[in-house]
């Protein structure tokens, strides 16, 4: 499975909050994805997966094994955790037979900004 976000901002809060880099990363890169709209998507409603947001991820992570395995949709879009459910993230299942109607451009460089990474006093 690959794992996105919705947005540009949303993507570099996921790195941020997971990856505990601390210092200006040298090499990330970002790319835009696109999908017609004869690709099957799939929401997740908070209300559908109780405990989804938790800490443990073993509410989201049933959730998301049992969605591959059936192929249910070539995407799926869960709350994001980091921005409280405000934006959403994309999953994309590689297995799924419409995988391959998902584009994705060109990588192009992340501009991070120094001040995400200053101590402040």
């Amino acid at each position: 499975m690959i794992y996105t976000a919705e947005t540009y901002a949303g993507s570099l809060l996921e790195i941020l909050v997971h990856c505990n880099i601390g210092t200006i990363p040298r090499t990330h890169a970002w790319i835009e994805i696109s999908a017609p709209q004869q690709v099957s998507v799939e929401r997740i409603e908070v209300e559908r997966v109780p405990g989804w947001d938790a800490a443990d991820m073993i509410a989201s992570r049933a959730f998301g094994d049992r969605w591959h395995r059936e192929r249910r949709s070539a995407i799926l879009l869960v709350p994001s955790v980091v921005t409280a459910g405000i934006e959403s993230n994309a999953i994309l299942n590689q297995d799924h037979p419409q995988f391959p109607l998902i584009q994705a451009s060109d990588p192009r460089d992340v501009p991070w900004d120094r001040r995400l990474f200053e101590t402040r006093s």
